[in-house]
């Protein structure tokens, strides 16, 4: 299988989930947020999302061998181009991910998504998901009634890694271990950086002009 990954770097809410959406409707590639996948897997009760619930209620990361063996499996499923947002996340699943890629003769470009903390902090604050759809945003900026899902009408709730606490420790955690992801990347030619303020279409215009 001949086919290119495109992996989204970025602090937690930097906005890799919906611009990695966006970018996979207009490139016709597979889509997948790997902490949204564990976070379906625990509210399902797989063995896998047993195993990842204790680490995700706590805000901390899923262990690589789990991620890991999440996304091999997906790649082996989905279509040829693939998109992953929130993978890799340390250097270790970086090796893996090019092992993975390699034995399918595919190529990696990489983007790192540029947001200050202060404006990562605001974003927290007001960012709900609905568990029906794949919708994501900020309530005090959608048209949201009743707490309801613009897209869908099912319920918002909000994520265990955007409690206060949980997101300073995710964004600790990025600084000291996928920070590192990022510069292995652009080492190798592989990594394009975009300001990631600014409303979607404007963000979203940016990516596209980085990845022609």
């Amino acid at each position: 299988m001949v086919g290119q990954a495109t992996v989204l770097l970025g602090p937690p809410a930097s906005g890799k989930g919906t611009q990695g959406r966006l970018l996979a409707a207009a490139e016709n590639f597979a889509y997948l947020s790997t902490g949204r996948q564990l976070r379906k897997e625990v509210a399902d009760n797989t063995p896998r999302g047993r195993l990842a619930g204790a680490f995700l209620r706590e805000g901390q990361y899923v262990p690589d061998d789990l991620v890991v063996d999440l996304v091999n499996e997906w790649i082996g499923r989905a279509r040829r181009g693939w998109v992953l947002d929130g993978f890799p996340r340390t250097m270790s699943q970086a090796e893996d991910l090019d092992r993975i890629l390699a034995a399918k003769a595919s190529s990696l470009r990489a983007v790192l998504f540029d947001v200050d903390s202060d404006e990562l902090e605001r974003r927290v604050v007001g960012r709900r998901e609905c568990q029906e759809c794949s919708w994501t945003g900020n309530i005090a900026e959608a048209v949201v009634s009743d707490g309801k899902c613009p897209c869908c009408g099912s319920g918002l709730q909000r994520r265990f890694d955007d409690i206060p606490e949980n997101f300073r420790k995710r964004f600790k955690e990025f600084q000291d271990l996928t920070l590192p992801v990022a510069s292995y990347y652009e080492e190798s030619g592989r990594l394009l950086k975009v300001c990631g303020v600014g409303s979607q279409e404007e963000v979203f215009k940016k990516l596209r002009f980085k990845l022609m």
